[in-house]
């Protein structure tokens, strides 16, 4: 019973990233909090050629070592289009998505809802912690200056 109940939830997990807003399976309260609390990434540098990197559930940054300090840490090493100092907080998490480091195969992905003055709709970002891969710049963002 308990690999049935595994098994649709990993399926459910699987498929929730088929639309361009998918949908948030856990959600959170978690407060909001602003970039500059925390210490930013200072080696990201290059923006991502990808359109969707970070702002599509198929596309998360991932910052790997299993942190939710390191996700804050990437957001923080971001600032809006004109150097506007961003506040964000987890929404919840979906998107399940192959990985070796997930629970039985499966790592799911912690979705961000960011702020900064002057934006009119909060932007969601994706990030995963279970994996690393070289970190980018979404579009629509800048560096966070020092």
């Amino acid at each position: 019973m308990r690999l049935l109940i595994s098994s649709c939830l990993i399926l459910l997990l699987l498929t929730s990233c088929g639309s361009r807003n998918p949908k948030i399976l856990s959600t959170s309260t978690n407060p909001t909090t602003s970039s500059v609390d925390h210490m930013p990434f200072f080696d990201i540098t290059e923006y991502s050629s990808n359109e969707d990197y970070g702002l599509d559930g198929k596309y998360p940054v991932k910052v790997g070592e299993r942190s939710a300090e390191y996700q804050r840490r990437y957001l923080a090493s971001l600032a809006g289009p004109n150097g506007e100092t961003l506040q964000f907080h987890r929404r919840g998490s979906c998107c399940g998505y192959k990985s070796e480091n997930g629970l039985m195969g499966t790592a799911l992905v912690d979705v961000y809802e960011v702020t900064y003055e002057g934006l009119k709709k909060p932007i969601l970002v994706y990030i995963s912690f279970y994996d690393y891969e070289k970190l980018y710049i979404p579009k629509g963002f800048t560096k966070r200056g020092k």
